[in-house]
């Protein structure tokens, strides 16, 4: 075989290039997630448990860790104040919605509110027998909510401390815990039995829950979307969304995580979905369809997450103690933004450039520096407080005369200063001494009043209150005063009628449930 026969059967070796980068641009959401910058690592004591954000401005939050609660301020990621009257591990902290008192659970076993301003302990919550896992405040901030390893989920008294219900149903410890933010009577419970369960706190603690879902794995977390019709849970590698007006229908199931996800988490305006796992990444999807629009990698298997209110600041807590806190920027209409670099001059309100710093001694800036003037948009702050009046009924309370001040309040004929006085009358122990010893011409206007408002939902808790404490008080003199009988029988008719619209009422809504269970099974 000649040499041109043996060179042609010889075939070439087939090399692979590797394609050139293609430049894929970035989305509008992967551009927003990575504006979370100038991260800071704090290191705690042990492993970071819980993250909670105040829902009041400057919007501090809460962190816990070993036994220690500590508060941050949003603006400087400072200590602001720490809690150790804990004797065991802390799980759980979260604010009520006004910032002011602060609900914390741990291995004791006690659930404990802390005053913000002073950080004593306002009440001590007992009936638990094993650790508590999860607390928080109801819509209204006026009760509780507890789970613990213990298997129950138990509602307590604000005012009091004393357990209103204890309601028993799982199997293994509970977990997980999400309140509705628009009703006190509605929640949501993860266990380690593998199901989620929503409860009714109007009905019994005996009648169990409402609804059960099964989610197939031991429930780390869960979450309800503000209008309460659609919950999510997780636990596993996997986050399950279920539809509660369908009796619990399963919308969607997803496993995103490698391992276990431990936290869930919304956005301000729960459009955006995060989710921490053990497998130290944080995931957040576009509740549209769930899909993952970015992610963000971390040094440590993530236990808790939170989002300010005004999603300027991103703080994840980790295994090994750390805890991660980003910053987004300001921005020139309201949003932060990364500084500009230069160190000689900042740009003011009006778009001139002012220099920075300290004016130097002998500058015509220093000469004049106390000379200066508001400008047009400049804000002046007045030190001289305004003189504040006291009204006639809030004289009568700062003397601890409460007939009379409640007589003043009746007299503005205003519905929202008498209810108030009846919640102050309440809250100081003073409100049977205020209606005491009353005749008919100044206990009629009082039965007026809560005649016109006992059917209101806004002042229903307060004129119940007071409604009881009159019939206990003068029912042993009733028939004495044809005015006062008169008032006695319309606020019978009143009650009689609001009664009658709830059993309305709970027929529809009977109907209703009859309704969406006839249009599930057609599906």
């Amino acid at each position: 075989m000649n040499s041109s026969a043996r060179t042609s059967s010889f075939k070439k070796l087939r090399t692979s290039t590797a394609a050139a980068p293609v430049a894929t641009k970035e989305s509008s959401e992967e551009k927003y997630w990575k504006q979370f910058q100038y991260p800071t690592t704090v290191k705690e004591y042990a492993a970071v448990t819980c993250v909670d954000f105040s829902q009041a401005a400057p919007h501090d939050y809460a962190v816990t860790s070993s036994t220690r609660i500590q508060i941050y301020q949003s603006p400087t990621n400072q200590v602001r104040k720490t809690i150790t009257r804990n004797k065991d591990t802390i799980y759980t902290a979260r604010f009520r919605h006004d910032g002011q008192l602060l609900v914390a659970g741990g291995e004791e076993g006690i659930v404990k509110v802390f005053n913000m301003n002073s950080r004593d302990i306002l009440r001590e919550c007992k009936g638990h027998t094993k650790g508590i896992r999860q607390t928080c405040f109801t819509s209204s901030g006026r009760s509780l909510l507890s789970t613990s390893d213990d298997k129950t989920l138990r509602s307590w008294d604000l005012g009091t401390g004393d357990c209103l219900h204890e309601y028993t149903g799982h199997e293994d410890y509970v977990r997980a815990l999400a309140v509705s933010p628009g009703s006190d009577d509605v929640c949501v419970t993860g266990s380690y039995d593998h199901t989620v369960k929503l409860w009714d706190m109007r009905s019994s603690s005996s009648s169990g829950p409402s609804l059960t879902m099964n989610h197939g794995a031991p429930v780390e977390a869960v979450l309800l979307f503000p209008s309460a019709s659609v919950c999510v849970s997780a636990g596993n590698n996997k986050i399950c969304v279920w539809d509660i007006l369908s009796g619990g229908r399963q919308l969607f199931s997803f496993s995103n995580h490698q391992k276990t996800i431990t936290c869930l988490s919304f956005d301000s305006s729960a459009r955006r979905l995060m989710s921490g796992g053990v497998d130290r990444q944080l995931k957040i999807y576009d509740v549209m369809d769930y899909s993952v629009i970015h992610t963000l990698a971390y040094s440590s298997p993530i236990l808790s997450v939170g989002l300010s209110p005004t999603e300027s600041h991103l703080v994840v807590g980790m295994a090994d103690g750390s805890l991660s806190i980003k910053r987004r920027p300001a921005k020139s209409g309201g949003r932060t933004s990364a500084a500009s670099g230069d160190d000689d001059e900042e740009e003011g309100e009006s778009g001139a450039k002012l220099p920075a710093g300290p004016a130097r001694v002998g500058t015509k800036r220093f000469f004049n520096r106390s000379k200066s003037k508001p400008e047009e948009g400049d804000v002046v702050v007045n030190s001289s407080r305004p003189m504040y009046h006291l009204r006639p009924y809030e004289l009568q309370l700062k003397k601890f005369h409460y007939s009379d001040a409640l007589d003043a309040a009746m007299k503005t004929s205003n519905c929202d200063v008498i209810a108030g006085m009846f919640r102050e009358l309440s809250h100081r122990d003073g409100l049977t001494n205020a209606l005491a010893g009353r005749n008919h011409k100044s206990l009629v206007p009082i039965m007026k009043y809560l005649v016109h408002y006992i059917g209101h939902p806004k002042y229903q808790s307060v004129v119940l209150d007071v409604a009881n404490i009159i019939l206990d008080m003068y029912s042993s003199v009733c028939g004495q005063s044809r005015r006062m009988d008169l008032q006695l029988t319309a606020l019978r008719s009143r009650v009689e009628a609001e009664i009658n619209m709830q059993r309305r009422m709970s027929s529809i809504l009977g109907m209703l449930d009859m309704l969406f269970a006839m249009s599930t099974t057609k599906r």
